[in-house]
């Protein structure tokens, strides 16, 4: 029977890039590295945490389709962006949400869609 979930698969144009901006700017950890040219390659936050798991759009590895919308969580968003927009991500500050939170929204480099909360919902 099914014992956890692992992760999402993802398949981009430039693994190496989209790897280096979720680790470099996003401070996702990488926890694998992947089987050469980060192929296969694991984000998350610890190595038995479900993650993002990075195919190459190139090879038929893996069969994804559409955009994707990743929602990480954080303590304190207004420090959050502040130390992304440091890192260069261009982003908007965060907001009061409809459902009582705060978000903050951005894109990677791939134009998926990145939500990050702050609050309970």
């Amino acid at each position: 029977m099914i014992e956890g979930f692992e992760g999402i698969n993802i398949a981009v144009s430039d693994p190496e890039a989209f790897v280096r901006f979720y680790k470099e700017q996003l401070g996702v950890p990488l926890v694998f590295e992947g089987h050469g040219n980060y192929i296969g390659a694991k984000l998350a936050f610890s190595r038995h945490d479900p993650g993002i798991i990075v195919w190459d759009k190139a090879s038929d590895d893996v069969a994804t389709q559409g955009p994707m919308e990743f929602v990480f969580r954080s303590a304190d968003l207004d420090k959050t962006y502040e130390t992304l927009k440091f890192n260069g991500v261009d982003i908007q500050p965060p907001f009061l949400a409809d459902w009582g939170g705060k978000e903050l929204r951005c894109a990677d480099p791939e134009g998926n869609s990145i939500l990050i909360l702050e609050g309970a919902y």
